[in-house]
């Protein structure tokens, strides 16, 4: 489902997604505990940490074993409404676009019923050595194609 925008607000039918439960602790408020703007990337990221655990790929073993990362390129937010200092948040994450070396994780945050905010963020596969981005290896691609709808 898409918003006048063209952003999405939640995963297409058929495309697996991941929950992610926070929350909002006082470090990530400002003086009216109001969460700052920067956090909602650090909860993302988690999110899809989660997501990859979830799914069976240990973000560890990634970068461990294979030498591989996969770094933030791109990140697009809409924040809709405000989070607040002890609010409860839950961060649904999917993966909307897989390409030879890049992968784009959409997201929701909602405290309830409420759309706080959404989220495209692209990922690109980079070798950690040298950080050159390179392409995901097909196994990985090929979980992840399963979850888009490419």
């Amino acid at each position: 489902m898409s918003d006048r925008f063209g952003a999405v607000t939640s995963p297409p039918a058929g495309v697996k997604s991941a929950r992610y439960e926070l929350r909002v602790g006082y470090i990530d408020t400002d003086r009216a505990t109001v969460m700052h703007h920067a956090a909602y990337l650090r909860y993302l990221e988690a999110a899809r940490v989660d997501f990859f655990r979830v799914h069976g790929l240990d973000y560890n073993t990634l970068e461990r074993e294979r030498g591989l990362g996969l770094p933030v390129v791109e990140a697009n937010l809409r924040y809709k409404l405000p989070a607040f200092f002890d609010d409860q948040l839950t961060i649904t994450s999917w993966v909307s676009l897989v390409t030879r070396a890049r992968i784009r994780f959409d997201a929701t945050i909602h405290r309830g019923l409420e759309l706080v905010t959404q989220a495209q963020i692209i990922l690109c596969c980079a070798e950690l050595k040298d950080l050159r981005v390179c392409s995901i290896p097909p196994e990985i691609r090929d979980m992840f194609g399963a979850f888009s709808n490419n």
